[in-house]
């Protein structure tokens, strides 16, 4: 049976408008509301609900009667291989919480915990432009982190990495793997997620040459605002 798209006919021409922003397609300025009122066959009401998903968003800006302007630089794209930031972007931490705590299990796997057995957990949440867009809990093998900077100090640190290159622990690998999912209570408030937004959920591995586990953490990132990129340079043609 053919799925029926059951959702408010507001939602749908939101999401129709968002797929073409994101693709490049819609450019500059949205189409006015007696615009989109012929293209969706809607009423202008219905139109100016769309809208009002997409002001809240972030992906349009204006005021009623002036025409809303597109904003080309919401989503961020990262490179999958180091998460980096442009320049443009302003990046900030907050540490909400430092303890030895049991991870989840798919962390306490990566780390090789046994039943009962904890980590060193640094929970932090990124500002990009002092507006919060991912939540992360990065877990260390407690032989290897108690009772370094990482165990004591509540404040920001430069990242896990640097702190473990300076302890004599060199990254080498990096494994991620991605889920999007609906967020949870915590995430959507934290996150300060509009409605109907999911959380991609990535989970990173980071090893030694040895491919001992280092650092596993867990980064919820609002769904809204990021795209990831993945590159891989492809042996020749035999």
């Amino acid at each position: 049976m053919k799925r029926v798209d059951d959702r408010p006919q507001s939602a749908q021409i939101a999401a129709d408008l968002r797929a073409k922003i994101l693709s490049g397609d819609i450019t500059g300025t949205l189409p006015t509301f007696e615009r989109l009122k012929v293209l969706y066959s809607t009423s202008i009401n219905t139109a100016q609900r769309a809208v009002a998903m997409l002001k809240a968003e972030g992906f349009v800006e204006g005021r009623q009667g002036k025409a809303l302007i597109i904003r080309s630089d919401r989503i961020q794209i990262v490179d999958a291989s180091s998460q980096l930031e442009p320049p443009t972007a302003t990046i900030t931490y907050q540490v909400l919480h430092v303890g030895h705590e049991r991870p989840p299990t798919d962390a306490a796997q990566k780390l090789g915990l046994a039943d009962g057995e904890t980590a060193l957990l640094r929970k932090r949440l990124m500002l990009r432009d002092d507006e919060p867009v991912e939540i992360e809990w990065s877990y260390y093998p407690e032989a290897v982190v108690t009772g370094t900077a990482l165990d004591h100090q509540q404040r920001d640190l430069t990242s896990g990495p640097t702190v473990l290159a300076a302890l004599g622990y060199e990254q080498h690998g990096l494994v991620d793997e991605i889920q999007v999912r609906e967020p949870t209570t915590e995430e959507l408030q934290t996150l300060e997620l509009p409605d109907e937004i999911p959380v991609m959920r990535t989970l990173r591995t980071i090893t030694d040459a040895s491919g001992a586990v280092l650092e596993v953490t867990v980064m919820i990132t609002s769904g809204h605002l990021y795209a990831v990129r993945y590159q891989q340079t492809l042996p020749p043609s035999a």
